[in-house]
């Protein structure tokens, strides 16, 4: 089927070693790498198709243009891997093509299956026993662009259309991560690390966007902080009666040995006080304990979340993090929800976290209902939002699709939750970067400077050298 076609690279200056001889053609359908059409008819290594599938010539510049890198040798065989190069490389021109004076007029070419070790990304490919297997022609490797290939293992973005025919995406990085929303716009840092494209302000209908400097960026952020948010919680007072903690004289924590044990290099612990109102009846408050070390990575210290209904204190053994949003419902239930905590390489997995705290005073994990390490409740984090749950107190939730112990199962995508903890499912695996904006619509940031508006399904991609045209 044409829609799961992939792309072939060509691989200079390496080549595979060559093996039995197959015969491939010239495609009969455009094909462009990232928005630039390419001129089969005179391409000195031109894509291929072979039993339906096309194979991309594993050129320098195909694979300076998708973000790519490769080394071969007769000892290793050929390695290829994505380029993790941070800041990203900015493509400010297209890709440029291999053309040569005369055309390609044969209606069939030989080119010959290669042989010895390949690998992607450390995934080796047998290709042996592969139906699409890479081959060499023009003594340039070809690579088969099937969608694990490109989409699973390289990251890339493949497509095809009857208009477009096939269009492969990768290494478009001008667009970095979102900020914030207003009204009418999305606001994303810039990758340029040009301070007068410092950040991008895009329409939300996709149709405008323009660069804005340094200033206007610090303005902004500081716009969204300007007041503290009514669900975010806020500083309050304890009282400590040697190592007992009161609140309103109620007894809501006692100090461990390693709570008040002091550093001779750092001193003693940091003590942080955190009150969220939780409904008419309750309320949670967050004991957060940590010494000031110098940590690789962030350092969120020990926390512990209490929670106090009816004059009683319950320790919520689930909630070792404070919670980004407490959230009252209209029916008298309250979200306690937790976005995703940042580590040193990445996201610290199964710190998305949603409970719901009913009107009985019983606390209801949802990441231990649907069995899911991370359950992920959109809004939580963005300080324009009012309320992230909807009129009903619903939320929008995105789940990863990993079990509790972090086994893999088919449950990743965007869904809906009520208050009665019923499930909807919205879409499959998403991916990218769920947003839900100031008015509850849901955006996705995909890889590649490309954005979806959820509710409307509008995708679109820009390209670096459309973003940033050469002055």
């Amino acid at each position: 089927m044409m829609a799961l076609l992939i792309f072939l690279m060509p691989l200079l200056p390496v080549q595979a070693a060559a093996g039995a001889s197959i015969r491939a053609s010239l495609p009969q359908f455009p094909v462009s790498i990232n928005g630039t059409k390419l001129d089969s008819s005179y391409s000195q290594y031109p894509f291929l198709l072979y039993k339906d599938i096309t194979f991309m010539p594993m050129t320098w510049n195909n694979l300076q243009a998708l973000g790519m890198g490769s080394e071969w040798s007769e000892e290793a065989g050929l390695h290829i891997w994505t380029n993790k190069n941070y800041p990203p490389p900015i493509l400010a021109s297209p890709v440029k093509q291999d053309l040569k004076e005369s055309p390609n007029t044969a209606a069939g070419f030989s080119v010959q299956k290669a042989e010895g070790l390949i690998a992607i990304n450390g995934s080796v490919i047998d290709n042996t026993s592969e139906p699409y297997p890479f081959f060499t022609f023009r003594d340039v490797t070809y690579m088969p662009l099937t969608w694990r290939y490109v989409h699973d293992l390289l990251q890339m973005d493949i497509r095809w259309s009857t208009t477009n025919g096939l269009e492969l995406i990768g290494n478009q990085n001008v667009i970095g991560p979102l900020i914030g929303d207003d009204d009418t716009s999305l606001y994303f840092y810039s990758m340029t690390g040009d301070p007068a494209k410092s950040m991008m302000k895009m329409d939300k209908t996709f149709r405008h966007w323009e660069w804005l400097n340094r200033d206007a960026q610090d303005k902004f952020i500081g716009s969204l902080t300007a007041s503290p948010h009514p669900y975010a919680g806020k500083p309050v007072e304890l009282q400590r009666k040697d190592r007992n903690l009161y609140y309103k004289d109620i007894q809501i924590y006692t100090l461990t040995d390693s709570d008040v044990w002091e550093s001779n290099t750092w001193g003693a612990p940091v003590h942080t006080y955190t009150l969220f109102p939780a409904g008419e009846r309750a309320e949670i408050i967050t004991v957060n304990l940590k010494l000031q070390i110098a940590a690789i990575g962030p350092n969120y210290g020990t926390t512990h979340t209490i929670l106090i209904r009816d004059g009683k204190a319950t320790e919520l053994k689930d909630w070792a993090q404070k919670p980004d949003r407490v959230i009252p419902n209209p029916d008298g239930t309250v979200w306690i929800a937790a976005s995703r905590l940042p580590s040193r390489n990445g996201y610290m997995g199964g710190s998305a976290r949603l409970s719901l705290l009913d009107t009985d005073g019983t606390v209801h994990s949802v990441n231990e209902l649907l069995n899911e390490a991370d359950v992920m409740a959109l809004g939580v984090t963005n300080p324009a939002l009012a309320n992230p749950a909807a009129a009903d107190g619903s939320l929008d939730v995105v789940l990863l699709g990993r079990n509790i112990d972090f086994t893999t199962k088919d449950s990743a995508g965007l869904y809906t939750i009520s208050t009665k903890l019923e499930t909807k499912r919205r879409s499959s695996e998403i991916y990218g970067d769920a947003y839900l904006d100031k008015h509850r619509s849901v955006f996705i940031q995909h890889r590649n400077n490309t954005l979806e508006n959820e509710s409307t399904g509008e995708v679109k991609t820009w390209f670096d050298y459309e973003l940033l045209p050469e002055e």
